[in-house]
């Protein structure tokens, strides 16, 4: 029997519609008017004792005046109860997404069920339960300094737990799991760190290209999570196009990290391929899930969302002309850390760690 996650009780009104392509949602006021047309269930509110928060793949099955469905999606362990419950086709999170990659929206639901939900003398129960993952799935998760609700709920929803760290191993601990020294067989895999680095059994599963979710870091760290070598991170926001080729062309060891809009992503990968010799890249079109490939796995790539890009360093030295100076110092201008630069200077050939602080620093002093 499906373990069951939670439970949800919502009211049926005159003004469900239920034919919204991309979402449904239950949400926790009274009414709603006709352009609500995600909505399945109005005056929602928790049956039971509520866990802090869900993760891992779920079935939510709706049921009113005798007719049910069923949707299979990835609970947001973002997502705490007591407000609104948005579930969604697409992969994007935010504070009030109960689940992502639903496999049904609203408009998809039984039209039974949509009249019966449409009664507003209509009881609507929602349960969420716990599903099977598909294949291996790896959620690398940064901790902070003690235990929180979303790293339990991950907890809970792994099949293995590997904590990469001592840190990590007295978080898991504290909150009454036990870390794992195997992965063995498919399943869902977290991997908890509290400091940089990566354990031999991860890399092995990002070589072998499991699917990745990166919790815990800004989206221009998490970026790099599928990547299965290490390398520093050399976050280039607001440089060119252009600019951004030259830097990878430079600074070889690093990982070079930028955003743009997902249509322009293959003219900015094209130019990393002529400047850097760039061949691999990570690439974060949806919250918190990078996906790591060849430079040709991204060329199609449309829309004017935003999406993250982390450039793998490149594997030799390329000849470029550019202006050391004039580069550090736009970056310095961008924010960019200057012991970010410096390290990144310092992996380069001629270049000794003092000699790059040095530099760096002299570049970073005002006047």
């Amino acid at each position: 029997m499906a373990t069951e996650l939670l439970r949800l009780r919502c009211r049926g009104h005159q003004d469900i519609r239920a034919t919204h392509g991309k979402t449904l949602e239950f949400t926790a006021d009274a009414a709603i008017t006709g352009r609500a047309t995600c909505v399945v269930g109005v005056a929602g509110e928790v049956v039971g004792l509520a866990p802090p928060a869900v993760a891992g793949p779920v079935f939510i099955t709706i049921s009113s005046g005798g007719v049910s469905a069923t949707v299979r999606a990835q609970a947001n362990s973002r997502w705490r109860p007591g407000g609104n419950a948005v579930v969604r086709r697409s992969g994007q999170r935010m504070s009030n997404t109960l689940a992502t990659d639903a496999d049904l929206s609203s408009a998809d639901l039984p039209r039974e069920l949509a009249v019966a939900l449409s009664d507003p003398d209509a009881v609507v129960d929602v349960v969420v339960t716990r599903a099977e993952t598909s294949g291996t799935h790896l959620v690398r998760y940064r901790g902070a300094l003690s235990p929180d609700d979303r790293l339990s709920a991950e907890c809970t929803a792994a099949d293995v737990i590997v904590a990469e760290d001592a840190g990590a191993r007295a978080l898991v601990t504290a909150l009454g799991f036990t870390p794992s020294r195997d992965i063995n067989g498919p399943g869902r895999v977290l991997a908890l760190s509290t400091v940089d680095g990566t354990s031999a059994a991860v890399s092995t599963l990002l070589a072998e290209g499991a699917s990745v979710e990166v919790l815990g870091l800004p989206p221009e760290l998490a970026v790099a999570g599928a990547a299965p070598r290490e390398a520093p991170l050399l976050v280039a926001t607001g440089l060119s196009r252009r600019d951004v080729a030259k830097l990878a062309a430079t600074t070889r060891t690093a990982r070079v990290v930028f955003t743009c809009p997902a249509s322009d992503l293959p003219r900015w990968l094209a130019d990393a391929q002529r400047v850097a010799g760039t061949e691999h890249v990570s690439v974060m079109t949806v919250d918190e899930r990078p996906t790591w490939g060849p430079v040709s796995e991204f060329a199609n790539l449309s829309g004017s969302a935003s999406v993250w890009c982390a450039l793998d360093p490149t594997a030799g030295p390329v000849a470029v002309d550019v202006d050391v100076a004039g580069l550090l110092t736009a970056l310095l201008g961008q924010e960019v850390a200057a012991s970010t630069l410096a390290r990144a200077l310092a992996a380069q050939p001629g270049w000794s760690r003092k000699q790059a602080y040095d530099f760096v620093l002299g570049l970073a002093k005002p006047g």
